[in-house]
């Protein structure tokens, strides 16, 4: 699964699950004499297409959250707008760090993430000005308070 598809293999499996399930539930009212095969078949098919459907659901919910956070961020303009966000992320505990280039350094994700609780976005190779005022505002307070910085080449 991507960040910008659902479409997994899991995703397919429950479908196809589900549509053997509701089959199944047009074959019990048609056909009186096999409503005991039916029934059984019906719930097998349905458990697994739930059950494959609440394994997705965690990769998928995290996806949206977090394009959620980024379309709140990409309505910010200006520097100035952005220092006020940060100042308000501030307050809140919920700081963001843009990640941009071609790759995307899942350490660093990883080390902010475990020891500051603050949470990376890829940006992709193109450096978006607003976005880097924040990332400047976020180095500055970790010096300050933590007396850690970001290095990112």
């Amino acid at each position: 699964m991507t960040e910008t598809s659902f479409d997994s293999i899991e995703l397919k499996y429950a479908k196809r699950f589900f549509g053997i399930g509701v089959l199944c539930a047009a074959l019990y009212f048609f056909n009186k004499t096999w409503r005991s095969l039916v029934t059984k078949i019906m719930i097998g098919a349905f458990g697994i297409s739930l059950v494959l459907n609440l394994y997705i659901f965690p990769r998928v919910y995290k996806t949206v959250q977090l394009k959620k956070i980024y379309y709140e961020y990409s309505e910010i303009e200006t520097c100035a707008e952005m220092e006020k966000r940060f100042s308000t992320d501030l307050k809140n505990g919920k700081l963001v760090y843009f990640q941009f280039g071609i790759g995307y350094d899942i350490e660093l994700a990883k080390t902010l993430k475990e020891k500051y609780k603050i949470k990376t976005i890829g940006m992709g190779c193109i450096i978006q000005s607003e976005k880097e005022c924040y990332n400047k505002l976020l180095n500055e307070y970790l010096k300050e308070n933590h007396n850690d910085g970001i290095i990112d080449y």
